[in-house]
């Protein structure tokens, strides 16, 4: 299918969405259930619309700009990590809610003007239809083919189970047992994780198309783990802002590389169905979310997150050492 027609209507579909919770939010009609019922359309939505764009990127650019575009639009979604929450805070005692949705529709809108706007898009011809089913298993044969590809999706299922636990699991725990922060606390070091992959993004835009991006994969999937491990036993504050920092400088830098590698060796043709596996490799984070809450109570917070981060960082050096071809992929 069109990818820029399924942006379309994903975007429509959300505008949709926040248009219904404007008018709830005005009629004071609004209940507990329609509120899930929309979350509901709008995480579908998400798990349409995230490969998608994902995928269109490599069709608005030419292969040398790849990685760039890839950090930009990392560096785009860190702002709204970092900025959101905060401009929320300010909009919704200002405008209210209904004020609030208000924009949100009008952010919506323009993202599907501007989707109307994007003309002369090169993509693959499309296939003749498939049923949802043979387009997986399409997809899941032609990883399996593909190593380079079904390595960087191995890479991404286990940061995602053993690395990226510690933005939503544990920083609470340590904020609040560990380090005595309370909430503002929690919300520096939540900002901090932010503001290192906003600069790595930043950094890695100004490097350009530099060779040897399976190198800066293994570099920053090793950091990753490390900066989490000594986190783990870190008890000064600034200490631990520091090691948080790094590890989102680091997470940013893997997640830009091994899209930036899944795509630039993926058929074009192929490209939807294997970013859509790389968005269903996430499910690992809430199974790797559920066993560190478990941990944490059963061991405490500080080991339950050093071991994870011992874990992957063993993992990471097995796949470097089993699979040696990783650090020449570009």
């Amino acid at each position: 299918m069109d990818r820029r027609l399924l942006l379309i209507v994903a975007a429509a579909v959300n505008l949709a969405v926040s248009t219904l919770m404007l008018l709830l939010f005005v009629s004071a009609a609004l209940a507990l259930w329609h509120i899930i019922a929309l979350a509901l359309v709008s995480s579908l939505t998400w798990a349409v619309d995230n490969p998608t764009r994902q995928a269109f990127v490599p069709d608005l650019v030419d292969r040398e700009d790849l990685t760039n575009a890839i950090a930009l639009n990392s560096v785009a979604i860190e702002i709204t990590v970092v900025v959101g929450p905060a401009l929320g805070g300010i909009l919704i005692p200002a405008l209210g809610m209904s004020g609030a949705y208000a924009l949100i529709s009008a952010i919506y809108l323009l993202d599907v003007l501007v989707l109307l706007m994007l003309k002369d898009v090169r993509q693959a011809a499309p296939h003749a239809h498939e049923s949802p089913a043979r387009s997986l298993l399409g997809g899941l044969r032609y990883v399996w083919s593909n190593q380079t590809v079904f390595v960087l999706l191995v890479v991404a299922f286990l940061l995602n189970l053993l690395a990226a636990p510690y933005r939503y699991a544990f920083l609470p725990l340590f904020a609040r047992y560990i380090l005595d922060a309370g909430p503002a606390g929690y919300g520096m070091l939540t900002a901090m994780a932010g503001v290192g992959a906003l600069v790595a993004g930043i950094w890695v835009v100004s490097l350009g198309n530099f060779r040897r991006k399976g190198r800066m994969l293994i570099w920053s999937g090793l950091a990753w783990p490390v900066s989490l491990l000594l986190f783990a036993f870190s008890t000064q504050y600034s200490v631990s802002m520091a090691l948080v920092f790094a590890a989102g400088l680091a997470q940013a830098i893997v997640w830009t590389m091994i899209a930036t590698l899944i795509l630039s060796n993926t058929a074009q043709s192929m490209r939807g169905r294997v970013m859509g596996l790389r968005t269903g490799v996430v499910f690992s984070l809430p199974i790797g979310n559920f066993l560190a809450g478990a941990a944490a109570e059963r061991f405490g917070a500080p080991i339950a997150q050093g071991a994870y981060a011992a874990i992957a960082i063993f993992i990471m050096l097995a796949i470097v050492l089993l699979v040696p071809s990783l650090h020449r992929s570009q």
